[in-house]
């Protein structure tokens, strides 16, 4: 063979090595890709597996909900309520604030039976829609007295008056005019 042949293949070989080589970087850069790919992967699963712990988790307190003792229980109620404001559904009652805080019904039932303040659940939902309606009857001047206790969770008006009326021994109407009279001497002292 003459010096060109051996030249040729010399070249040949380069290419080749080159070849090789880009080849090679290429399929350690796949690696890393795939490398990285299974970090990933590894990381969701993890991160999967926390969140079904902590779901356990979490159905275990509430299968032990039954144990906590009464101010524990109300607090967490309290807490629960003031986040979502479930109780301005008007179907709200009983058997979903017992299904919100994760206890059974019974458990609610002695809870309120005992309690100082309110001989029933319904009794505790009522004063929380009291409240939620004197807030509507102030803040939203423009809407009836009907749209603030259905806002509210009232269903019925009529019941809403009664209920208004005997807990603070006016009518809606009458606090209403109360809010004008106080907000009158305000705005002429600004």
């Amino acid at each position: 063979m003459n010096t060109e042949g051996y030249e040729h293949q010399i070249e040949e070989l380069k290419t080749n090595f080159r070849f090789l080589q880009k080849a090679n970087m290429d399929l350690l850069n796949f690696n890393m890709q795939l490398s990285k790919q299974l970090d990933a992967y590894y990381d969701v699963r993890r991160r999967i597996q926390m969140l079904k712990d902590l779901v356990i988790c979490r159905q275990e307190l509430m299968r032990h909900a039954d144990l906590r003792d009464d101010d524990e229980l109300m607090a967490l109620i309290e807490t629960r309520l003031d986040q979502e404001h479930s109780y301005e559904d008007p179907n709200f009652g009983l058997k979903e604030l017992a299904a919100l805080i994760g206890t059974t019904q019974s458990r609610l039932v002695e809870l309120f039976r005992r309690s100082p303040l309110y001989k029933s659940v319904d009794d505790y939902l009522d004063y929380l829609r009291l409240l939620r309606s004197m807030f509507y009857l102030q803040s939203q001047p423009s809407w009836g007295i009907g749209a603030c206790a259905q806002e509210a969770g009232f269903s019925v008006i009529r019941t809403f008056n009664r209920k208004f009326q005997d807990a603070l021994g006016i009518t809606p109407h009458e606090f209403r005019q109360l809010l004008e009279v106080e907000k009158k001497p305000m705005e002429e002292h600004n």
